[in-house]
């Protein structure tokens, strides 16, 4: 008997991918249907050989900006980062920016049980240096898998599991899956789930063309006729866990409640990459039963969906065998926009992110829950002629929907991901519950709110950007702005405090900060400031007690603010006429 299993609550998350380097910038693209593929040029892909692949040029969904890294921050030196796969130097900053959309400090986990699980499939930059005849003292520590997930332990202070695993495209998932099993069996009080995808070398591409499993045409065609493979992609994500009851006891923001988490493989089926309908409809509904649930509760499902006729429509099988066991009446009740199950797929957007497939997967569900929208599948004209699904409640989201209260419980969402080795895993969502609304007076008097940065060029930027959330509509509140600036970012070495009692006023000291203009509102340090004494403190480099701002009162909830400007220096990208200076090619000791 299958009991209902304990909720985990996704406190933290970030994400980066092409055409956006936040969640907020991830979901503007996704509700406007952009797609990011396109062909590969110059060394992006250096060691592409055409004749390998069968195809003059290959296509890819690419990030920006992949030699730039803001070591500073992490206090890493330059010498040390140009050696690092650009994978850890992409999840150690998807770390940074998921602990501030959780409003937690990381010094306050140092030395704590917390938990590391980190998925990837790339290998690129190792063969890339292979192929230059790169070596140095550091290359091991930028080389080896296993530092993906052990720098992030290593970064923070984290005593808990480090693991790197891989299961190919459900990996991202299977991180999440593994962590969840800790955190419900008591293992561990936090953890933090991160996955990185990078293409810096060409030989996996052209395997993987010849494989199949790559579109000819560029084009990422979910549950579409005219669907020919995947397209490759790009991307860096991290996610901060805790059990639901633990999170609402420490005040964290929940973005999402993970409700159920399953793993299985199909087992040997029908060929050892063919995908299995039954085996994913057991894997589902076994995730289901663990929360209690069946799929007429389930409004979405964010799809693994690759682009490919047989895949796709396995997929779409293995639901429907779900749906055919629902108890009598149920398929009129599904929890969805118009009574339906919506399907999805992030993959026509930004790409198959193959390692990292199942975490883009799980942060487009959750944005999808947080605005209680569901975004159109670019690329979808007609349905693939392996799936019928005539009288079914089941649509493909062409469309943006609306997904308002249905008056069935909470909305909730599924997320499908496939290994190409069998190996899989579906996660179960739903929308965070209301908190406790807190009887407390907003503050009256005049708040001292502290931002700081690593590098003085950082400042103007992050000032920039808080003006920006709070000349928005739907600005948090001043309170709990005040309070999360306080308690719940980073205590970096520039520092600057600024002086407001609600949004306006603050909203105006930041943008004198941000445009270097003078202003009384704006307190550097060596400035006396007897009226506030814990921010003199904190401005020239002390601990503040920032509590006796409160006057007593219970300060408010910490909320995710804007994300940190890093500030990206260029390495070496390691083509043979970019080595790092005084790279001979032997070993350096």
């Amino acid at each position: 008997m299958t009991t209902t299993a304990l909720p985990v609550a996704v406190i933290g998350m970030s994400a980066r991918v092409p055409g956006a380097d936040d969640a907020e910038a991830f979901w503007d693209l996704l509700l406007e249907g952009r797609t990011t593929m396109e062909p590969v040029t110059g060394d992006r892909m250096m060691g592409f050989r055409p004749e390998l692949a069968g195809v003059e040029k290959p296509w890819a969904s690419l990030l920006d900006d992949i030699d730039g890294f803001d070591a500073e921050l992490f206090g890493i030196s330059p010498r040390m980062a140009a050696w690092l796969d650009p994978q850890q130097r992409l999840l150690l900053e998807a770390s940074w920016h998921a602990f501030e959309s959780a409003a937690t400090v990381p010094e306050t986990l140092a030395g704590s049980d917390t938990a590391v699980f980190v998925s990837t499939t790339a290998h690129d930059w190792r063969q890339r240096m292979a192929d230059v005849g790169a070596v140095d003292r550091y290359s091991a520590l930028g080389l080896l898998q296993t530092f993906l997930a052990n720098r992030i332990s290593y970064q923070y202070d984290l005593r808990g599991p480090s693991i790197t695993l891989d299961t190919a495209c459900s990996g991202g998932l299977t991180a999440v899956g593994m962590a969840v099993s800790g955190l419900r069996a008591g293992d561990y009080r936090c953890a933090v789930v991160a996955s990185a995808n990078h293409f810096l070398h060409g030989y996996m591409h052209a395997v993987m063309m010849r494989f199949g499993a790559l579109s000819p045409t560029g084009q990422a065609a979910s549950f579409d006729a005219s669907a020919d493979g995947y397209v490759r992609g790009e991307g860096a994500f991290c996610f901060v866990l805790k059990r639901l009851d633990d999170a609402l006891a420490d005040g964290d923001p929940v973005h999402a409640v993970i409700r159920g988490c399953r793993l299985n493989h199909d087992g040997r089926s029908g060929g050892m990459v063919l995908t299995d309908p039954e085996g994913q409809s057991t894997l589902v509904g076994g995730a289901l039963a663990q929360a209690g649930l069946n799929l007429a509760d389930i409004g979405y499902i964010e799809a693994h969906a690759a682009g490919t006729q047989l895949g796709d429509s396995h997929e779409v099988k293995g639901l429907l065998r779900l749906m055919e066991s629902l108890p009598g009446g149920a398929r009129k009740r599904i929890n969805g926009p118009e009574g339906r199950l919506w399907l999805g797929s992030v993959k026509a957007n930004i790409g198959h992110l193959e390692g990292s497939a199942g975490a883009a997967g799980l942060a487009k569900a959750i944005l999808v829950l947080r605005h209680r929208a569901i975004p159109p599948t670019p690329g979808f004209r007609r349905l693939n002629h392996r799936i019928d699904l005539t009288d079914i409640p089941i649509a493909i989201a062409e469309r943006t929907a609306d997904w308002p209260d249905s008056g069935q419980g909470p909305r909730r969402a599924g997320v499908n991901s496939f290994g190409v080795g069998g190996a899989n895993a579906h996660v179960v969502l739903e929308e965070p519950g209301p908190r406790p609304v807190r009887e407390q007076p907003p503050v009256r008097t005049t708040m001292p709110v502290p931002l700081s940065t690593a590098t003085e060029e950082a400042m103007p930027v992050l000032a920039a950007r808080l003006e920006a959330l709070l000349s928005r509509p739907g600005a948090p509140a001043f309170d709990a702005v005040a309070h999360t600036l306080q308690n719940g970012r980073a205590q970096l070495p520039i520092r600057r405090v600024l002086l407001a009692r609600d949004n306006a006023e603050l909203a105006v000291a930041a943008s004198a900060l941000a445009r270097g203009a003078a202003n009384e509102a704006v307190l550097v340090p060596d400035q006396t400031c007897e009226a506030f004494p814990a921010a003199q403190t904190w401005l020239n480099g002390g601990p503040a007690d920032w509590a006796d701002q409160w006057q007593g009162a219970p300060p408010p909830a910490r909320i995710p603010l804007v994300p940190y400007p890093f500030q990206h220096r260029h390495l070496p990208a390691f083509t043979p006429d970019d080595l790092p200076e005084g790279q001979t090619g032997r070993p350096r000791r």
